[in-house]
């Protein structure tokens, strides 16, 4: 976004040695947040049973879809913008308009459903209380671009961390009160609402009315160009689900949504943090200094961020594809073991989806955000004929079409930063090759710890876990004897922004 001639810009500038640690953070406000969704998960499934599981799974993905209609662009825009505090409080205002018309928008839906099909009264409330969460969650996605775009991402990761943990509480004790599928969506009201106070008690900047002219319609296009990337990201993301319960039904829906649940827990403690902190690199990239050099600041930003979010992420999702069962068996029951051979198999799809973390803020940054919508729909035509034609087969043969997905749009992927944002792959492939051996070590640990204790019998979820940790110990070390530089890097860094 461009900034108006006079107008002070109250976002702080900031400065790099801020980076490292907001993104820290950020880390552990995803930690946070995964450990307990993770947790209602797992009381949830014990308590509920795949099938009312996948009932709870296509109402929520149909909420989150709603979510995204009602978010269209707002907060990218605000996180984007380098005026002062005008613009984003009247985008604020947008923002709650917005939740108003979609929130009812989802409480018709509720008569719809009452008047067209024969569905049982939870399910009803389920679609009631999901449609308010949606409204509460647009003004929170909105407020979270706020408080990115004042700078103080360590507030925001602190209010979503306190959302969580009362999320968590009354999820619980709604579900041992025996209120069902229902406690689930008692949880997220209550997030939602926390989140939402404190939010508002950070920026203390209330809604403005009054956005119009050349600011308006750039909101309008900007935001358009977002919503149709964004919503077709999140539509190929859940259909899947909608796929898998026309086709094969509410039980094989909860066993693949169980799977896609640990795999997305993963990649969020990743993905989230890693995305934030891109908005806020890219910028500083492009703002640090005169035109003539934007490719190279662009490049050398993408290239360090790249091996970065590679490093710290594949050793999981690694860890993930080798202690699929264990994991499953220990958290779960043995009732959950036929979603293990898919939890492996989407762990890989997602890891192939890393190297588009930054797709979003560095198209929309060098100017280039209109490509987006026809590089996501595209993506998501081959994704739907892959996914429709593979449920025809069966539940396993949709998730290794999700690795064939994976592939399509790494390659899509290589191609837009290439011809449209100047990004030269050679280097980062170069970089990542450091890791390859390491990584290496560390699946090997937990392979070899296998087979030295199969005639054990060990918990389940212990054995995953402990053999995790020591391969991740293994992993470290050998990054730190065989990848010197980015070692030497990431320690600075750590001393830079950690200590100081």
């Amino acid at each position: 976004m461009s900034k108006p001639p006079d107008t002070p810009s109250t976002a702080p500038a900031g400065g790099g040695r801020k980076a490292f640690g907001d993104g820290a953070i950020s880390a552990v406000e995803r930690i946070v947040s995964q450990a307990a969704q993770f947790a209602i998960f797992i009381v949830a499934a014990r308590m509920l049973g795949p099938d009312e599981f996948g009932i709870f799974a296509l109402v929520s993905a149909c909420a989150i879809l709603l979510l995204r209609v009602a978010e269209v662009g707002w907060s990218p825009f605000i996180m984007s913008w380098s005026g002062d505090a005008t613009v984003p409080r009247q985008v604020l205002f947008i923002a709650v308009l917005s939740s108003f018309v979609f929130g009812g928008l989802g409480l018709l839906a509720a008569v719809v459903v009452v008047n067209l099909f024969d569905v049982s009264d939870t399910t009803i409330s389920l679609i009631v209380l999901f449609a308010i969460w949606a409204a509460l969650a647009n003004i929170s996605s909105a407020q979270d671009g706020m408080m990115i775009w004042l700078g103080k991402l360590k507030a925001a990761a602190l209010c979503e961390i306190a959302a969580e943990i009362v999320g968590l509480i009354v999820a619980i004790a709604a579900l041992y009160r025996g209120y069902g599928v229902l406690s689930l969506a008692f949880g997220r009201l209550a997030l939602q609402t926390v989140q939402l106070i404190l939010s508002f008690s950070v920026t203390r900047l209330a809604p403005m009315a009054g956005l119009r002219g050349s600011v308006l319609r750039e909101l309008r296009v900007f935001s358009t160009q977002i919503f149709i990337s964004r919503m077709l990201i999140n539509t190929r993301l859940y259909m899947a689900v909608f796929i898998i319960g026309g086709f094969l039904g509410p039980t094989a829906v909860g066993y693949f949504r169980a799977a896609d649940r640990l795999v997305s827990a993963a990649a969020e403690l990743i993905v989230v943090p890693a995305q934030m902190l891109a908005w806020t690199l890219l910028r500083r990239a492009r703002d640090a200094g005169e035109a003539a050099g934007l490719s190279a600041r662009m490049n050398a930003t993408v290239r360090k961020h790249t091996k970065m979010v590679f490093a710290v992420g594949t050793p999981l999702f690694l860890w993930l594809m080798l202690s699929s069962a264990d994991l499953i068996h220990g958290m779960l029951s043995s009732e959950w073991l036929p979603a293990a051979p898919l939890v492996g198999i989407l762990a890989f799809a997602r890891l192939l989806t890393l190297f588009g973390v930054v797709t979003e803020p560095l198209m929309s940054i060098v100017g280039e955000a209109r490509r987006l919508p026809l590089f996501t729909a595209t993506v998501f035509v081959i994704s739907l004929a892959l996914t429709i034609g593979s449920a025809a087969i069966g539940l396993y043969a949709v998730a290794w079409a999700q690795i064939l997905i994976s592939v399509i749009v790494l390659a899509a992927t290589i191609h837009l930063f290439s011809r449209y944002a100047g990004i030269e792959w050679a280097g980062i492939f170069r970089d990542l090759r450091g890791s390859l051996l390491p990584l290496a070590f560390g699946g090997l640990t937990v392979m070899i710890l296998e087979a030295a204790t199969a005639s054990l019998v060990l918990p389940p979820l212990a054995q995953a876990l402990g053999f995790g940790v020591l391969a991740l110990v293994v992993y470290v070390l050998a990054t730190a004897i065989l990848d010197r530089r980015f070692w030497k890097e990431t320690a600075a860094q750590l001393k830079k922004d950690v200590i100081k």
